[in-house]
């Protein structure tokens, strides 16, 4: 685990919104459409690596009446013109506690029960109002199904 500080990522994406259940679902097919729509997304950062990201207070909290919201994106250098099925997020400059989930799905919660444990150990606290994400590298790990394997990188923002 380490501590990261990461200016500000635009990303143009995809915006999912369901309650957790839903989102199992739903999360796979909008990386299936985003990948799909790549070739029209302009200023493309690095072709390589995607964002799936999320407000902090739904990962802390039930979502808002137990629903979630979660992004999945490119990040891009600037907005240019966009197609019409997707949308634009601006994540602000924060400071983040980084790891890994690499291996079954089980390594999943396991990464982020260690985030939480690790950030008590240091005192510090998560931003409930800072967006939260899943950094995917298409080299070790490409954001659609079928996941037989897990190796991306979950970044959790700090106070």
């Amino acid at each position: 685990m380490e501590i990261v500080s990461k200016g500000e990522i635009k990303l143009a994406g995809i915006k999912v919104v369901g309650r957790r259940s839903e989102l199992s679902h739903r999360v796979p097919l909008a990386w299936l459409e985003l990948k799909a729509n790549l070739g029209a997304v302009l200023n493309q950062v690095n072709p390589d690596l995607f964002y799936g990201v999320f407000p902090q207070s739904d990962h802390q909290n039930d979502g808002v009446g137990g629903v979630h919201t979660y992004w999945v994106g490119v990040e891009v250098s600037a907005f240019g013109a966009v197609p019409a099925s997707l949308t634009t997020l601006t994540i602000p400059a924060q400071t983040y506690l980084m790891t890994t989930a690499k291996g079954q799905a089980d390594a999943i919660e396991a990464a982020y029960m260690g985030l939480y444990g690790h950030l008590r150990d240091l005192g510090r606290q998560t931003d409930p109002n800072g967006f939260g994400f899943e950094r995917y590298d298409q080299r070790r790990q490409p954001p659609t199904p079928p996941y037989e394997q897990f190796d991306y990188d979950i970044f959790v923002p700090l106070t």
